[in-house]
C-alpha cells in the first residue's frame, strides 16, 4: 500500500513539473530587405540567447522605467519638436495611467513574494458563552454562562514544497514586465503621434502659405486682365476666368486654416495641456525640418527584440508558462505550519496572568485527492492560455517585421518623392512666370497663363503634401523601431 501511494505521488510529481521556457517559433531574417545593405548580419555567439528569448534585464518586474531616447528627434534640429516630445512624455494623461498600472503590477508581485514568508495576525475579542450540558453525559444541571476575554497572535506558513507559489511569483514578475513594456510602448506611440501632429501642423502651414502666395499671384493676374479690358486690349472672358481661378484658390484657404488649428489642438491634448493655450504657442509659422537619410538601423533580431510590443508579448507568454507550473503544483500535497498563541481569561483584568496562556502549533497537510478532475481542468485551461500566448507572441514578431520593412520602404519612397516634387515645383514656378510675361507682351493667350498658374499651385501643394508624407513616414519609422 505504501509503495502504491509513493508511486502515485511520483507520477503526480511528473505531471506537476513546470514547462521550460519556449521562445517564438518565428526567427527574423539576417538583414532588412529595405535597408541599403550597411547592416551586418547577426552572428550570435554560443552563449548568446535565441534572438527573441527574454531579456535578462528586468526579470521579475523590478527594472526601472527605460528612458525613451530623444536622439532620433534631436537630429532634426527642431527645438519646438524636441520640447513637445519632452512634454508628451511628462504630461500625457495616458502615460500617467500606464505608470500607475506599472506600480500596481509591481505591488502584485511583492504581494505574491510575501506569500513565501510566514504571515501573522493579531486578534483580540470578547465572547459570552454557555457550554451545552448534553455534550457532557453525567453532568448535573446546566453549565453557567462564561465570559471569555482572548488576545493573541495567529500565524501560518506555507512551505511551498512543490513550487506553486514560486511559479506564481514568476508569473507576477513577468506581468510586471508586461506593464513596464506597455508603458514604453505607449510612450513610443505617443511620441510618434505628437511628432506626426507637429509635422502635419507645419505641412498645413506650408500649404496655407502656398495657397496665399498663389492667390496673390492670381490676384495680380486678375488685375492685369482687368486693366487690359479697361484699355480695350482684353476680353471679359479672360477677366472672368481669372476671377474664377482666384476665387477657387481663395476658397481653399479656410480649409487649410482649419487643418492648422486642428493640428494645434491635437498637440495640446497629447501633451496634456489646454489645446487653446498650445495653439497660441504654435501660431508662428515654421518650415518642416530636413529629414536625414536612414541607411542602417541595425539587424532585425536586435530591432525586433527591442520593440516594446514584442517584449510585452514575450513576457506575457512567459507569465502564462509560469501559471501552468502553478496550476500543476496543485496535483501534489500542500504543507503548511500553523500556530496560535495568546491569553484567554474570564475577566479582562486577568488577561496575561499566570494560567491564562494558551498556544497551539503543528503542521497541516492538504491534498485535493478527490478533486483531481478539477485540478486537471485548471491545468488544461492554463496550458491552452499558454499556447494562445505563444501564438500571439509569434504573430507580434511577424507584425513587427512587416511594420519595419513597410516603414523603411515608405520613408525611402517619401524622400525620393520629395526630391522629384521639388524639381516639378521649381519648373512649374518658372513656367508660370514665363506665361505671365509672354501674356503681358502679347505673345500668347490668357489660357496658357491660367493653365500655368493652376499647374504651379498643384505642384507646390503636392510638394507640401509630399513633405508631410515623408515626415510622417519618419515618425512611423521611429515607432516601428520601438523608439531606438
Amino acid at each position: 500500500m505504501r509503495s502504491a501511494i509513493l508511486l502515485a505521488f511520483v507520477a503526480l510529481y511528473g505531471c506537476a513539473t513546470a514547462p521550460g521556457y519556449r521562445s517564438s517559433s518565428v526567427r527574423p531574417p539576417e538583414a532588412f530587405r529595405e535597408t541599403s545593405g550597411d547592416a551586418q548580419p547577426a552572428t550570435p555567439s554560443p552563449e548568446s540567447p535565441h534572438p527573441l528569448s527574454p531579456s535578462p534585464v528586468g526579470r521579475g518586474g523590478t527594472k526601472d522605467e527605460p528612458p525613451v531616447s530623444s536622439d532620433y528627434w534631436d537630429q532634426l534640429s527642431d527645438t519646438t519638436l524636441s520640447r513637445l516630445v519632452g512634454e508628451v512624455l511628462r504630461g500625457n494623461l495616458d502615460v500617467r495611467s500606464a505608470r500607475a498600472r506599472v506600480s500596481a503590477a509591481r505591488s502584485d508581485r511583492i504581494r505574491s513574494v510575501l506569500d513565501l514568508t510566514p504571515s501573522a495576525t493579531l486578534a483580540a475579542g470578547y465572547s459570552r458563552q454557555r457550554l451545552s450540558s448534553a455534550s457532557f453525559p453525567g453532568s448535573f444541571g446546566a453549565f453557567p454562562d462564561q465570559n471569555v476575554w482572548d488576545a493573541g497572535v495567529n500565524a501560518s506558513w506555507d512551505l511551498d514544497v512543490f513550487g506553486g507559489i514560486r511559479h506564481t511569483v514568476q508569473a507576477r514578475g513577468a506581468l510586471a514586465d508586461v506593464a513596464q513594456e506597455d508603458l514604453r510602448d505607449m510612450q513610443v506611440s505617443l511620441t510618434a503621434e505628437v511628432a506626426r501632429a507637429y509635422f502635419e501642423l507645419r505641412g498645413a502651414q506650408e500649404q496655407l502659405l502656398v495657397a496665399q502666395r498663389n492667390a496673390e499671384n492670381q490676384r495680380r493676374t486678375f488685375d492685369l486682365t482687368k486693366q487690359r479690358l479697361d484699355a480695350g486690349r482684353g476680353s471679359a472672358f479672360d477677366t472672368e476666368r481669372a476671377q474664377a481661378q482666384l476665387s477657387s484658390t481663395l476658397a481653399s484657404i479656410p480649409a487649410r486654416e482649419a487643418q492648422v488649428a486642428a493640428a494645434q489642438y491635437r498637440i495640446g491634448t497629447l501633451v496634456g495641456r489646454s489645446p487653446t493655450e498650445v495653439a497660441r504657442e504654435l501660431e508662428q509659422t515654421a518650415a518642416l525640418p530636413q529629414l536625414p537619410e536612414v541607411a542602417s538601423i541595425g539587424t532585425p533580431d536586435v530591432v525586433v527584440r527591442y520593440r516594446p510590443d514584442v517584449a510585452a508579448a514575450e513576457r506575457f507568454a512567459a507569465a502564462q508558462g509560469a501559471l501552468v507550473g502553478a496550476a500543476k503544483a496543485s496535483y501534489l500535497p500542500r504543507l503548511s505550519i500553523g500556530g496560535t498563541a495568546g491569553y484567554a481569561a474570564p475577566e479582562f483584568s486577568s488577561v496575561g496572568n499566570q494560567g491564562t496562556l494558551r498556544y497551539a502549533v503543528g503542521p497541516v497537510i492538504t491534498w485535493p485527492g478527490l478533486n483531481l478532475g478539477r485540478v486537471k481542468a485548471e491545468v488544461n485551461a492554463a496550458e491552452a492560455r499558454e499556447e494562445a500566448a505563444r501564438a500571439q507572441y509569434s504573430r507580434v514578431v511577424l507584425s513587427a517585421m512587416e511594420d519595419m520593412e513597410t516603414s523603411l520602404a515608405r520613408y525611402r519612397a517619401g524622400r525620393l518623392q520629395v526630391e522629384r516634387l521639388q524639381d516639378a515645383s521649381a519648373a512649374s514656378e518658372r513656367a508660370a512666370e514665363l506665361a505671365r510675361m509672354r501674356f503681358r507682351e502679347g505673345v500668347t493667350d490668357f489660357l496658357q497663363v491660367l493653365d500655368a498658374e493652376r499647374t504651379q499651385l498643384e505642384a507646390q501643394d503636392r510638394l507640401a503634401q509630399g513633405r508631410i508624407d515623408a515626415a510622417t513616414a519618419y515618425a512611423a519609422l521611429y515607432k516601428a523601431t520601438g523608439g531606438r
